[in-house]
């Protein structure tokens, strides 16, 4: 059977994937160690225009767009600008999942800090496992790093490593330049860089082959 008639199955698990994402990245923000590598932009550009980081991360994922389409020229696949819808709703999660964690309490001691950096790690980290098994669309950060590999001939999680280091050394030149202080990167940002992809692997080995029998049987 194609993949094509299972939507009833895989779209509920891809949102459900996104929004998951969007617990963890705002978690990461309440932790105040340092969000992600790939989420450092949106938090970044949040801080200097003032906007919520919902809005922040739709605007910026709206640019990893461009850049596809810079990459990739004739090659970019149209059906791929369906990415700014997912911009949209993605930013709007991170606006919902973000009144959620409001609830907890702010500015903690350090152990809850790392309490909440780790768990920010597992929502991420399943959020995308869940994302990525239902084959639907890559995410607008994820699309660039699969452009890059495209060009390139390498391997997507060289190139995925290699945008994410990018995007923290542009975060840390804005950081500089428009709030003279380093914000949203510390010593989380750089456990998230290894910890999210572990937790990746781990519901791949012990999770996958059940997923994707609910998914496509």
């Amino acid at each position: 059977m194609s993949k094509s008639k299972h939507w009833g199955r895989r779209l509920p698990v891809y949102l459900i994937g996104m929004f998951l994402m969007t617990v963890g990245v705002n978690l990461s923000v309440l932790s105040g160690l340092g969000v992600s590598p790939i989420d450092t932009i949106p938090y970044i550009v949040s801080l200097i225009s003032g906007q919520s980081l919902g809005l922040s991360s739709t605007l910026v994922f709206s640019v990893y767009i461009v850049l596809q389409i810079l990459i990739l020229r004739r090659k970019f696949q149209w059906k791929n600008l369906l990415q700014i819808v997912l911009s949209i709703l993605f930013g709007w999660f991170v606006n919902v999942s973000g009144a959620l964690t409001s609830l907890l309490p702010a500015d903690p001691v350090y152990p809850i800090k790392f309490l909440y950096m780790l768990l920010s790690m597992g929502f991420l980290g399943t959020g995308i496992f869940l994302y990525v098994t239902t084959d639907i669309m890559s995410m607008p950060a994820d699309g660039v790093s699969l452009a890059l590999a495209e060009v390139t001939g390498k391997p997507m999680s060289t190139c995925k490593i290699f945008f994410d280091w990018t995007v923290v050394a542009l975060t840390v030149v804005l950081s500089l330049t428009q709030l003279h202080n380093i914000s949203g990167i510390r010593e989380g940002t750089f456990i998230a860089a290894f910890g999210v992809g572990m937790c990746i692997r781990f519901w791949e080995r012990h999770l996958a082959d059940p997923l994707h029998r609910f998914l496509f049987s």
